[in-house]
C-alpha cells in the first residue's frame, strides 16, 4: 500500500479518523497541564583536611584549602555511598526529604567535590529538601568519624562550595508524557481504521462472489458451462470475420485433456494463436486457455491429442 491509497483510505474513513483525531490531540493537552512539572535543585560541597594535618603539612599554616590530598577524594566516595545506603534514605524521609535524590562526584572535578542533586514535583519543597540533604551529609561525616574513634582536631571536616540554587524546571519527562498519550492515541487511530477498511473490502468481496486472489483457480460456474471433451474427441473452433466496422475481437478457447495426453494445434490460414495457457491442473486434467485471435474471413484452431 503505497501512501496514495494510504489517503485515499484515511479521507474514506473520516468520520472515524477526524474525531480519533481529535480526541488524540485533547488527550496530549490534558497530559501537558495534567502532568505536573519537575523541578531540580543541586549543591556542591568540599571535604577539607582535619586542623591537625593541614598545620604539619603546612608546617603551621592552618589553611585546609592548601592540602587537597588523593586521600580526601576517596573519603568523598565513602561518604556519597553511605548517603545512598537503605538507612541514610529512611532517615532523610523522616527528617522530610521524600523527593528522589543523588550523590556523586562534581563532574570534571579535581578534588574531594560532591554534588547533591534533588528532583521534585514541588518547587518550594525541593529547594529545602536540598539544604536538609547538605546538613544530613555534614552530620554524617562527622558521626562515622565519631564512631571509629577520631579525635575531634583530626576530623575531616565539609564546606559548602555551592549553595542549594534555586530549582529549574526539568520539562524533558513531561514531554515524553504529552508525545506517548498522543502517539498511542493516533497510532490507535490508524490501527481501527485499517481494521475497517479491511474488514469492509473482504466483506464486499464475498457479497459479489469474487474469488479472494487472482491465483488462477477457476470458479464454478466456469466448470459447469465449459464441459470436458471425451478422451478420444478433438475440438474445431471456428471464427468467422465480424462486420468491418468493428475491431476484431479475441476469443477464449477452453479445453480440458487429461494429464497423459499430447494437446497439437493446427491452424488454418484464417486463424492465429498467441497464446496457450495452462490455467488449472487436477488429478485427472490439465485446463488449456487459447486466446484466437481471427485475422481473415474464416479462422480455425483444432485440437488434436493423441497419447503419449
Amino acid at each position: 500500500m503505497d501512501l496514495g491509497e494510504i489517503l485515499r483510505v484515511l479521507r474514506k474513513r473520516w468520520l472515524v479518523v477526524v474525531p480519533m483525531f481529535v480526541l488524540a490531540l485533547g488527550l496530549g493537552v490534558t497530559a501537558f497541564f495534567v502532568v505536573p512539572n519537575t523541578y531540580e535543585s543541586y549543591t556542591t560541597v568540599s571535604l577539607l583536611s582535619s586542623s591537625m594535618k593541614t598545620e604539619v603539612a603546612t608546617k603551621g599554616n592552618d589553611n585546609p584549602f592548601m592540602t587537597f590530598d588523593s586521600s580526601l577524594i576517596a573519603t568523598a566516595d565513602f561518604l556519597g555511598r553511605s548517603l545512598q545506603s537503605t538507612d541514610s534514605v529512611e532517615e532523610l524521609k523522616r527528617q522530610g526529604v521524600t523527593e528522589k535524590y543523588a550523590v556523586a562526584l562534581a563532574d570534571g572535578a579535581q578534588g574531594p567535590f560532591l554534588t547533591f542533586t534533588v528532583t521534585g514535583s514541588d518547587k518550594a519543597h525541593v529547594l529545602r529538601s536540598t539544604a536538609t540533604l547538605a546538613k544530613f551529609a555534614n552530620e554524617r561525616l562527622t558521626a562515622i568519624q565519631q564512631q571509629n574513634g577520631v579525635k575531634t582536631q583530626d576530623m575531616i571536616r565539609m564546606t559548602e562550595i555551592v549553595p542549594p540554587q534555586t530549582p529549574e524546571t526539568k520539562a524533558k519527562k513531561k514531554i515524553e508524557i504529552v508525545l506517548a498519550a498522543t502517539g498511542g492515541m493516533i497510532a490507535l487511530t490508524l490501527l481501527v481504521t485499517f481494521v475497517m477498511e479491511s474488514v469492509s473490502r473482504n466483506k464486499a468481496r464475498r457479497q459479489s462472489g469474487e474469488p479472494k486472489s487472482s491465483t488462477g483457480t477457476l470458479t464454478e460456474p466456469d466448470r459447469v458451462a465449459r464441459p470436458a471433451l471425451p478422451a478420444s474427441a478433438s475440438a474445431t473452433v471456428t471464427t468467422l470475420s465480424p462486420p468491418s466496422s468493428r475491431p476484431a475481437p479475441i476469443q477464449v478457447v477452453w479445453s480440458e485433456v487429461p494429464l497423459d495426453s499430447t494437446v497439437v494445434l493446427d491452424m488454418d490460414k484464417g486463424g492465429k494463436t498467441e497464446l496457450i495457457e495452462r490455467v488449472e491442473e487436477t488429478d485427472q486434467t490439465v485446463v488449456l486457455k487459447m486466446p484466437v485471435k481471427p485475422t481473415g474471413d474464416k479462422g480455425s484452431a483444432n485440437g488434436r491429442r493423441g497419447s503419449r
